[in-house]
């Protein structure tokens, strides 16, 4: 077996373990536990919500929003793939909630009543969106008006001559009132006199009860003296203390001391606004990273590849950067490489003529090779260009059953002597969500060069890297 054999039959084990212990960590399910059930919720807005949001029931991730359509009446429709196990049922409904103050929205789900009827696949549900600063800020306009027309009615109310007249009634309704209750007391008379002989019976009730209270303290004038004189102390420290703060007062009035300067400076003042304002435009510029970042897809994959015609080996590491639904970057790097070698025979013939030929072979090195590409998506269709190791060229890729198959074509190479243009045709299974198997065959055009290949990968989403990306801006 060839140098290159090995180190792919090595990169295919070390694959085939890693799969196996991502599969194993992260409890990814396979076969006939990868499969999903579908449902849709409409909204009437589903701004901020993106395709491939989360969707969760009581906080835990059953699913992912798996496209957004807009109706013809205005509304919109999520449709939603949820794992196995979820059962809606009748009353369900969705709500779109916030990760979080700066978090992803998502699908909160209400699978609906226990009893009630099991909904069947595709379903469409209601969905309802909570209130968010827009509607606060409309509800807080309201207020002011009605506040306002409140006071322009008073003062329409209060003012001019019909206010004038409502003032006089309003005195004169005082001064029939004061009457009233002098003619009350002169008819209650008696009742006022008894009331005033019970005062004079209370009056000498408190009298003896201030003797009784002096009798105590002429029997307790030691102690009561100590606490005058606490009290005297008391009340000197107070002084003490009143002046000390006069003092300080004072001299922050005039601007004197560092609390003196920062209320009394207006470079202080202006410095201070200056500061609020950098860190109010560090805030709005975290928030614009944020979300843009929020809207960046990172797609990782490794996949290694068997060639059957000189069994040879490959592995590749790619990088999709997805910063739009339709729009894609790739980053490829790859072991092992195919150079072209050319021959040249010249032959003298027994006439004195010569003949040359040139023979084209090509064979498989240890070298590194780079894809770059970039990508453009309109519904299933992808077309691509760019690199393709090492060489310029264009592909264009197909998918069926929602992503899950893809047939693709590459053709690169365009200028080798001797040999026709580098044509690569390639088919993808995605087995699972991170798990896919590859075949395909390469130098289609070339019957001495021609390689089948089949292959394995995994691909996944790693969010940890959206948020190195977020923190890019701040260390500038």
């Amino acid at each position: 077996m060839t140098t290159t054999a090995k180190i792919g039959a090595f990169f295919l084990v070390v694959l085939g373990l890693l799969a196996f212990l991502i599969m194993k960590i992260e409890d990814i399910p396979f076969g006939k536990k990868a499969r999903t059930v579908t449902a849709e919720v409409q909204f009437k807005d589903v701004a901020g919500l993106d395709d491939k949001s989360a969707v969760r029931i009581a906080g835990v991730r059953v699913g992912k929003v798996d496209g957004i359509r807009l109706l013809s009446d205005g509304t919109a429709v999520a449709r939603i793939a949820l794992e196995k196990d979820v059962e809606l049922r009748e009353g369900a409904w969705g709500q779109i909630r916030n990760m979080g103050l700066l978090g992803d929205k998502y699908v909160e789900l209400f699978p609906g009543r226990p009893d009630g009827a099991r909904l069947g696949p595709g379903v469409r549900i209601p969905g309802t969106v909570p209130t968010g600063f827009d509607d606060l800020t409309k509800l807080a306009g309201e207020i002011g008006k009605d506040v306002k027309d409140l006071t322009g009615a008073l003062s329409s109310s209060m003012g001019g001559d019909q206010g004038a007249a409502k003032l006089n009634r309003i005195v004169d309704n005082i001064g029939a009132l004061a009457e009233a209750l002098r003619e009350l007391v002169e008819a209650n008379r008696d009742n006022v006199d008894s009331t005033m002989g019970n005062l004079k019976l209370f009056a000498a009730e408190i009298r003896e009860t201030l003797a009784r209270v002096d009798r105590i303290l002429d029997e307790n004038r030691t102690g009561v003296r100590g606490t005058v004189g606490n009290l005297d102390t008391v009340t000197e420290k107070l002084k003490t203390t009143a002046d000390n703060l006069n003092s300080i007062t004072t001299k922050i009035d005039s601007g004197n001391g560092t609390i003196g300067k920062l209320l009394n400076s207006e470079e202080t003042h202006q410095n201070l606004n200056d500061a609020l304002q950098a860190v109010k435009g560090g805030v709005e510029s975290l928030n614009t990273t944020l979300t843009r970042i929020n809207r960046i897809e990172l797609d990782l994959g490794f996949r290694g590849e068997y060639t059957t015609r000189d069994a040879g080996g490959r592995a590749y590491f790619t990088l999709d950067v997805v910063p739009r639904e339709n729009k894609f970057y790739r980053l490829e790097i790859g072991s092992g490489r195919r150079r072209d070698s050319t021959e040249t025979t010249t032959v003298q013939l027994p006439d004195g003529s010569t003949a040359t030929t040139v023979k084209t072979t090509q064979a498989f090195t240890d070298e590194f090779s780079l894809s770059a590409q970039m990508g453009y998506r309109k519904k299933n269709t992808q077309v691509r260009a760019g690199l393709f190791d090492w060489y310029g060229g264009i592909g264009i890729d197909q998918f069926f059953f929602q992503d899950r198959v893809l047939v693709g074509a590459e053709a690169s190479d365009f200028s080798r002597p001797g040999l026709s243009t580098r044509v690569k045709l390639t088919g993808r299974w995605q087995a699972t969500p991170i798990l896919f198997v590859t075949g395909g065959v390469d130098q289609t055009l070339n019957p001495g060069l021609r390689t089948p290949f089949i292959g394995l990968g995994i691909r996944w989403r790693d969010e940890d890297i959206k948020s190195v990306l977020g923190a890019l801006p701040l260390l500038k």
